[in-house]
């Protein structure tokens, strides 16, 4: 992770690093701030010359490097010019290809790699001035592929490689104490494929293909350089953060592995997808998705010639605090898995006689709350401190949606519950609650008639659910159970429907 991201930021400086707080810019201006803010981000500039001639500044046989203490990225970008123009801007054209070399020596493994990124006729200008300066790019293409890769000694037979095509981009840089890039770019497609042959001789080999169309990547957040994950937290902890939003539509993708003993395959398309992640002093948020999930599986540890699924939407997202304070600060969490089908082969071996009906699953968990965390996640002293058994403070849960649907049968509820920190004995250890939870559940008694019939569910268990249904929910039209759980954390009490189970 930590190559890409140094990869990445590579990248994005080359792109738009051209900052001034100049009304006017100019090529000199672009190129002082352009040096400055790659020192401020862990990167060395190193020009063979630089020649004013008119209104053109050319820079000749340009040197990069970083170093971390896990990775080592250092190549040679050739010539840039910068280009004054007349109202004010300046336009900056670059090699059409150049190559970098990557070194990675984390304790696993000792990498060796050399990278071509080629992107002719890029477009680049820059603009703006008094401390906010905005970097607009077009290119037809940009491509990034592995030119020659040693691991530990030997060299590994590679083919790898992203591609984009027709990308749009701008970035805007504002000058401050912490830097910050606000960023935006759009690409109409984007390829990540890998054929690459295990080390020193042996026999397995992988080959895979991501293929993204209408690809969309927002950023916002500070430039900023740390070497080590301690260094980092000190840059969140006094006020850095950072945001990236990521979407795309119609999604092709496989994945093909073999070696002498395994083997596994994966094929699939999605509709869409997205990818945001936020991390700051305040909280931290993530979130992953699809729609139109269609995908196959088969490999060597799974007992089925193939795995043949589909999903209307699959997503899971979090946000949770990061710091400690006297207000209680929003959490949330989003689990959400719908309109799941899976192949006749695999009902056929669950249910041949098709008594179950074969309607999609969908299993979904959606709430909100608020919560005090009892440290800071970004101070180490602050995290030492804390009691491990209670790190935060539980203040309010609001489950806004709960279902469960599976052949035929559905659960659904949603409620809320707020919590007495002070009071942490009548629940063994918990805040007593308070609040409640409506449940309904449809069609539980059929499908349970139809696993006893299919010798799934023996008769007694079976009794003994209806039994533990009749308790704790009452019927409400055909099939159909209602459920209104309540807890009151003052009395200690808890009830179904009215009667006091606790």
């Amino acid at each position: 992770m930590t190559q890409r991201m140094a990869l990445s930021g590579t990248t994005a400086i080359l792109l738009a690093l051209a900052n001034t707080a100049f009304a006017d810019v100019t090529g000199a201006d672009v190129w002082n701030n352009w040096k400055s803010i790659a020192q401020g981000t862990g990167q060395t500039f190193t020009p063979g010359s630089e020649v004013q001639s008119g209104d053109t500044l050319t820079i000749s046989d340009l040197q990069i490097g970083m170093v971390t203490p896990e990775i080592s990225i250092s190549g040679n970008i050739g010539d840039i010019t910068f280009v004054d123009q007349a109202d004010g801007s300046v336009v900056m054209t670059m090699s059409p290809s150049y190559t970098m070399a990557v070194t990675s020596a984390d304790g696993a493994d000792d990498v060796e790699a050399v990278l071509t990124v080629a992107q002719p006729d890029i477009s680049m200008t820059a603009s703006g001035g008094d401390g906010t300066v905005s970097y607009d790019f077009t290119a037809p293409s940009i491509s990034m592929s592995v030119t020659s890769l040693v691991i530990d000694g030997e060299p590994v037979e590679i083919v790898a490689g992203l591609s984009m095509t027709d990308a749009v981009g701008s970035y805007v840089i504002t000058e401050g104490d912490i830097p910050m890039m606000d960023s935006g770019m759009t690409v109409a497609k984007m390829l990540v494929s890998l054929d690459m042959n295990e080390p020193e001789g042996g026999e397995g080999k992988v080959v895979a293909s991501f293929d993204f169309t209408d690809v969309a990547i927002e950023s916002v957040g500070s430039l900023m350089y740390a070497a080590e994950p301690e260094e980092m937290m000190a840059l969140f902890a006094a006020g850095a953060s950072t945001a990236v939003n990521m979407s795309h539509g119609a999604h092709v993708f496989s994945i093909d592995f073999k070696d002498r003993r395994d083997a596994f395959a994966a094929s699939g398309t999605a509709e869409t997808g997205l990818l945001e992640v936020g991390v700051s002093n305040d909280a931290i948020s993530y979130a992953v998705g699809n729609t139109g999930l269609d995908f196959t599986m088969s490999g060597s540890e799974i007992p089925l010639p193939e795995i043949a699924a589909s999903m209307g939407e699959i997503g899971f997202s979090l946000l949770v605090p990061a710091s400690a304070s006297e207000e209680p600060k929003d959490y949330a969490l989003n689990i959400t898995l719908a309109d799941l089908s899976v192949s006749d082969m695999i009902w056929g071996m669950i249910d041949p006689a098709v008594q179950l009906p074969r309607t999609p699953a969908t299993f979904i968990i959606d709430a909100v709350g608020t919560a005090s965390l009892l440290f800071d996640l970004f101070n180490p002293e602050s995290m030492m401190e804390v009691d491990s058994e209670m790190p935060a403070e539980l203040h309010s849960l609001d489950i806004n949606q709960i279902v469960l649907a599976i052949a035929g049968a559905e659960l659904t509820g949603n409620g809320g519950f707020t919590f007495d920190n002070s009071d942490l004995e009548t629940f063994d250890g918990m805040p007593a609650p308070t609040g409640a939870l409506d449940l309904k559940l449809v069609g539980a008694n059929a499908l349970i008639d139809k696993l006893v019939a299919m010798g799934l569910l023996p008769e007694d268990q079976a009794m003994m659910g209806r039994m533990m249904m009749g308790m704790f929910a009452r019927p409400e039209g055909e099939d159909t159970l209602t459920s209104k759980i309540e807890i009151n954390g003052a009395e200690g009490s808890i009830s179904a429907n009215g009667q006091r189970i606790q």
